[in-house]
């Protein structure tokens, strides 16, 4: 199932390749990582029809944590296993329903390759408002491009995952989380039908640092399922209802002038487009947030916060929290309302091979 190609509005393309191997009659290990994502703008512009219609515009940062994949291989039925979640399955095990871990076996086995063993393992679990099934996908697929020994390009990748997420896992989701993950870094994109665009940030290191450490990931105690939240907006955009096209429209100008207070370092500005960002959210769809997360938020915002909000569709996941760097005090406090509240740093490779 190759990934077709996407023309780019500013292309920006780093190749990925994987040396040529063969599987049969030799022993090997394969690794591949994906890192998850923080979007801080414009989230929700990128899901279909919205995006099509009218372009998306999204910032975004990849973070160091993720999913990763060991693939070994020996002459058995495939068996894939999540370590996070103690559950495995194996290829030819008649099942009435299939859920991620069937499906991926199912991939497997369209690519020729129907044996070896392949752990899963991730930092959070699905559902987390980090794009962990986009991680999980890519992360996936690099393995698959290896093992057949084939140079697949970032954009490709991410394009590929996007459109397997859709038609194949039947995942609603945005287009910035693969390619946001495939390509890892601080940056801003568009999209719109099959286009692309991509920048990188140019920020000095002295702005990365204190953008870094200003960052806390707060868990909110429960997943959920992102589809069901995000396809509300989808149905709301098809029938063209003119109020969430407005808000939606809304979204988009705050990534845009987010692109413009970070390219100036204006933190302060970066946290109020944040917060406003959150505020718009809500208003697109009832179960965005809930009494949980409105505490982690509005503790954390009387405890020295400068911004806060719940990442991903909404409900339930992780709440980004932005303060003063160094502010290890607000860690302590929202320790008190979770039982995992973690700093991180910015990833700035993307999807990889990290063994072979």
């Amino acid at each position: 199932m190759p990934g077709r190609r996407k023309k780019n509005l500013r292309r920006h393309v780093n190749a990925y390749f994987y040396p040529s191997t063969k599987i049969h009659g030799t022993m090997w290990d394969i690794t591949s990582y994906s890192p998850l994502r923080v979007s801080l703008a414009g989230g929700g512009t990128d899901i279909p029809p919205y995006s099509d219609r009218y372009g998306s515009a999204v910032v975004n940062v990849a973070i160091d944590r993720g999913v990763t994949v060991k693939y070994k291989f020996d002459q058995e039925p495939l068996e894939i296993s999540s370590r996070d979640f103690f559950r495995s399955t194996v290829v030819g095990k008649k099942t009435s329903r299939k859920g991620m871990q069937e499906k991926l076996a199912d991939l497997f086995v369209d690519f020729g390759i129907n044996s070896g063993r392949l752990l899963i393992n991730s930092d959070v679990p699905p559902g987390s408002g980090l794009g962990s099934s986009s991680s999980l996908i890519l992360a996936a697929l690099s393995t698959i491009h290896s093992i057949r020994g084939e140079s697949v390009a970032r954009d490709e990748l991410a394009a590929e995952a996007y459109r397997l997420e859709r038609e194949y896992f039947g995942i609603t989701l945005g287009k910035q989380d693969p390619y946001a993950i495939a390509f890892g870094g601080f940056k801003y994109m568009e999209f719109k039908g099959d286009n692309f665009g991509l920048s990188y940030f140019a920020t000095s290191p002295r702005f990365d640092l204190e953008l870094q450490s200003s960052m806390l990931l707060v868990y909110t105690g429960k997943t959920r399922e992102s589809s069901r939240i995000l396809r509300d907006q989808v149905s709301k955009s098809v029938r063209g209802d003119r109020t969430t096209i407005e808000r939606l429209d809304q979204v988009k100008a705050l990534a845009v002038e987010m692109k413009t207070s970070i390219e100036k370092e204006d933190f302060p500005s970066i946290c109020n487009i944040v917060n406003r960002g959150w505020e718009l959210k809500k208003k697109l769809g009832k179960e965005v947030s809930n009494p949980t997360v409105d505490r982690i938020i509005d503790t954390a915002l009387s405890k020295g916060a400068m911004a806060a909000r719940l990442l991903g569709g909404g409900s339930q996941g992780f709440v980004l929290v932005l303060s003063k760097p160094g502010n290890f005090e607000l860690q302590k406090e929202m320790l008190n309302l979770s039982t995992f509240a973690v700093r991180v740093s910015f990833d700035r490779e993307g999807t990889r091979i990290t063994a072979q």
